[in-house]
C-alpha cells in the first residue's frame, strides 16, 4: 500500500510552472548603478558628505518623504538618528531606539528588511516626531558589514504601500556599499578627533617641558654661561638644568633618556624633580649624586628606559670644576686653542642596582671653554647626510672658542641642524 500511494503521487506531479525570463538590460542597469554607488559613496571620508551621498543614491532608486540613517552606538547599544530629510530638506531628529523597538529597531535586531504598506496596522510601528506628518508606509534597510551591525535606513512615506519588492531588493544590494562608506567615515573621523586630541596635548606637555627648563642662565661669578636646547621632536628626553647650591657653588646638569616622545619626556620631567630635590637638601658633589640618583631610577624601569647624565660642580671661590658622567658623551675642553676631552664617566642611571661612580676635578684657567652636549649634536650631523661627523663638530668648536658662552651654544644648535644647509662646514 505504502508503494502504491507513492507511485500515484508520482503520477499526479504536477510540472512547477517556468521561470520568468530574466530581464537581462535591466540587470545591467542596476549592476552598472550599483558599482558607480559605491565608487562615489566611498570617494569621500567626510561623515557629513557619505550623508549627503548616499540620501542622492537612494533617491534615485525610490522617492520617499522622510529618509534617516540610524547608526549603532555600540557602546550605548542604541539605534541614533544622525542624518534625516523631510521632503527633501534636512532636519535634524534627536533620539535612540533600543533593538526591537519600532519598525527600525526591529531591522536591527533581526538584520532583515522590515516593509510595511501601512503602518496604522502594524503594533511595531513607533510615531517618532513626526507629528505634522501622516506617515503611511515605511521601509527599513539593516546596514550590516562583515556580520556586524551599522546602522539602518529609513524610509517613510505619506501614501500606502509606497515601497515596492523591488525597492526593497535594490536597496538591500545598496546597503553594503552604504554600510562600508560609513564606517569608513567614522573610523577616519574618529582616526582624526584622536590626532586632534594628541596634537593638542603634545603641546600642552611640550609647554610643560619647556616650563621645567630654566628660562635663563644663571649669573656665577668666574663663569660665562650659555645653553641652548632644540628637541627632535614636540617632546623629548633630552633636557639641562642649573641647580644652585647653598655653599655658593652652581651645578650644571645635561641629561639624555633613552627613547624619544611622551614616555622619555615623562621620565626626564621626574629626574629633573629628583635633581632639583636633591640639591636643596645639600650640596652633593657629583659622583655621590648619580648614585643617589641611580638608587631612585633604578625601580621605576619603565619600559626599559635609562638616563644618560653629565653633571659638573662649579666652585667660583676655587674656580675649580668637579664633573661626573653617566654613560654621557665626554665634555669638550678647549685650552689654549687646543681641544681636549674630559675622559669621566659611569653606567647610565636606571639600570644596575650596584653602579658606581667617580668624579674628576678641573682647575680652570682664563680662556678655557667646556662645551657639554649630548649625543644628539653627533646624531643630527649623521642625518645631515652630507658627510659632516665628530671630527667636524670638534673643529667647530676649537674655532668658536673666542666668542661668547651664548653664542658658541647657538652656532652649534644651528650648524648641528639636519635641515641647515648642506654647505655649512667648520671654518
Amino acid at each position: 500500500m505504502m508503494n502504491q500511494s507513492i507511485h500515484e503521487r508520482s503520477d499526479r506531479y504536477v510540472q512547477p510552472p517556468a521561470a520568468r525570463p530574466m530581464d537581462v538590460p535591466r540587470v545591467i542597469d542596476h549592476l552598472g548603478f550599483l558599482a558607480e554607488a559605491a565608487a562615489d559613496l566611498n570617494s569621500s571620508l567626510d561623515l557629513d558628505r557619505v550623508f549627503q551621498k548616499i540620501a542622492r543614491r537612494v533617491n534615485e532608486l525610490v522617492d520617499s518623504h522622510l529618509f534617516c540613517v540610524m547608526l549603532w552606538n555600540e557602546r550605548e547599544q542604541v539605534l541614533e538618528h544622525s542624518y534625516s530629510l523631510k521632503f527633501g530638506h534636512h532636519m535634524v531628529l534627536e533620539g535612540k531606539f533600543a533593538l526591537g523597538e519600532g519598525l527600525t529597531g526591529t531591522a536591527a535586531r533581526e538584520m532583515r528588511p522590515i516593509r510595511v504598506g501601512d503602518v496604522a496596522r502594524d503594533p511595531r510601528y513607533v510615531r517618532f516626531l513626526h507629528a505634522e506628518v501622516e506617515v503611511r508606509s515605511e521601509l527599513a534597510i539593516p546596514l550590516v558589514l562583515r556580520g556586524r551591525l551599522i546602522g539602518v535606513l529609513d524610509l517613510e512615506s505619506t501614501e500606502p504601500d509606497r515601497f515596492t519588492a523591488e525597492h526593497e531588493r535594490l536597496l538591500t544590494a545598496l546597503a553594503s556599499h552604504v554600510a562600508t562608506a560609513l564606517e569608513n567615515a567614522r573610523l577616519y573621523g574618529r582616526m582624526v578627533d584622536l590626532e586632534t586630541r594628541h596634537s593638542r596635548d603634545l603641546a600642552i606637555a611640550r609647554q610643560i617641558q619647556h616650563g621645567l627648563m630654566p628660562d635663563c642662565v644663571p649669573e656665577v661669578p668666574g663663569l660665562e654661561v650659555g645653553a641652548a636646547f632644540a628637541p627632535a621632536r614636540e617632546l623629548a628626553g633630552d633636557f639641562y638644568d642649573f641647580l644652585p647650591y647653598a655653599d655658593g657653588c652652581t651645578a650644571f646638569a645635561v641629561g639624555d633618556v633613552a627613547g624619544k616622545a611622551t614616555g622619555a619626556a615623562l621620565y626626564a620631567a621626574m629626574a629633573v624633580g629628583l635633581l632639583r630635590g636633591h640639591a636643596m637638601e645639600r650640596p652633593y658633589p657629583p659622583s655621590e649624586l648619580l648614585a643617589h640618583l641611580n638608587e631612585h631610577l633604578v625601580p621605576v624601569r619603565a619600559e626599559n628606559r635609562f638616563l644618560a647624565l653629565s653633571l659638573a660642580v662649579y666652585d667660583p671661590a676655587r674656580r675649580e670644576l668637579t664633573y661626573g658622567g653617566a654613560a654621557f658623551p665626554w665634555p669638550r675642553l678647549v685650552r689654549c686653542g687646543k681641544l681636549h676631552t674630559i675622559e669621566e664617566g659611569g653606567l647610565p642611571l636606571g639600570l644596575f642596582d650596584d653602579a658606581e661612580y667617580s668624579e674628576v676635578r678641573l682647575e680652570l684657567r682664563p680662556g678655557d671653554v667646556v662645551v657639554i652636549g649630548s649625543d644628539g649634536l653627533e646624531d643630527c650631523l649623521l642625518e645631515r647626510g652630507d658627510g659632516l661627523d665628530q671630527h667636524d663638530l670638534d673643529r667647530w668648536v676649537g674655532r668658536l672658542a673666542g666668542r661668547s658662552a651664548q653664542e658658541i651654544a647657538d652656532v652649534l644648535i644651528r650648524v648641528t641642524d639636519p635641515l641647515a644647509e648642506t654647505n655649512v662646514r667648520p671654518a
